[in-house]
């Protein structure tokens, strides 16, 4: 499922995962750039949120930006998973939905009782979710099958590097959370057809995001939002409107800010670096 480079959520790495083969490990030198001034540095980190535990990113680049940084900038906080599991079960239930079966294609109802199984579901459970909720439950079993978790991920070795230090947050977990109870019905049966039939996506999303290939992360983005323009809006184009007009507010503060978002939101046309760039901002890329 293509989301993961986008994914807003760190509960327990909701969509970032889906059912496949361990891929091999091997030292990964994600993207990173940099924007400066005479009296402000910002570093613009691409992150993947859940990763196995023998995945090895900290490159002496982002050591490097890490060490020299002020602040750290991720989408979220740091989660309070109870505070997380309520909103998430608030906004996830549904009254008069048709069953989960009836809402996956025909065709895709062998292929939804196995990741059911997988995920250690079961249908009766998830016929009184929405639909975006059963995506996101069906890729956290997968997550848990592929040996990945949050605790791994990219934005909780940042939190444990920048302690002692003042970090922020673009986001919060509720109102991305609200991202996805305010799609369409069209819109998160996509999801969950994506959530059933993408079984060797995180493979990909490992390698690319590995190899800092942003132009394959962008081809992701363009094959997941195709005449889906709501939820490109919704889910990228929106925030990374909101999140590139911050960052250039706030370089007109001197300052050094290490700033991690989700490795999509860098990647295209509609992402944070182009329209940075689009705004007059010379980014460099470091790595």
């Amino acid at each position: 499922m293509r989301l993961r480079l986008i994914s807003p959520l760190f509960i327990a790495a909701l969509i970032i995962l889906p059912g496949c083969s361990r891929p091999r490990p091997s030292p990964a030198r994600p993207a990173l750039f940099v924007v400066r001034d005479a009296d402000t540095i910002i570093w613009l980190f691409g992150t993947i949120h859940a990763l196995p535990s023998d995945v090895t990113w900290e490159t002496p680049a982002i050591r490097h930006a890490i060490d020299g940084a002020d602040m750290l900038v991720t989408e979220i906080p740091p989660p309070d998973p109870a505070a997380i599991d309520a909103q998430f079960a608030a906004l996830a239930h549904g009254n008069g939905l048709p069953t989960i079966a009836a809402r996956a294609p025909a065709r895709l109802r062998p292929a939804l009782e196995r990741a059911i199984a997988d995920a250690g579901e079961t249908a009766s459970v998830l016929d009184a979710q929405e639909s975006w909720a059963v995506a996101l439950a069906l890729e956290n079993g997968r997550a848990r099958a592929a040996g990945a978790s949050a605790a791994n991920g990219v934005e909780r070795v940042l939190a444990r590097r920048f302690a002692g230090r003042p970090q922020r947050a673009l986001e919060t977990a509720g109102s991305q959370l609200a991202l996805f109870d305010g799609l369409n019905a069209a819109d998160q049966r996509r999801l969950l057809v994506l959530a059933i039939t993408d079984h060797n996506g995180y493979a990909r999303t490992l390698a690319a995001w590995s190899a800092g290939n942003v132009a394959a992360m962008a081809r992701s983005n363009d094959r997941l939002f195709a005449g889906a323009p709501a939820m490109h809006a919704a889910l990228l184009t929106d925030r990374n409107i909101r999140w590139s007009r911050w960052i250039a507010r706030r370089m007109r503060m001197p300052g050094k800010v290490f700033v991690a978002v989700g490795a999509g939101h860098l990647a295209g046309r509609e992402s944070v670096v182009a329209m940075l760039r689009r705004a007059g901002l010379s980014l460099r890329r470091v790595q």
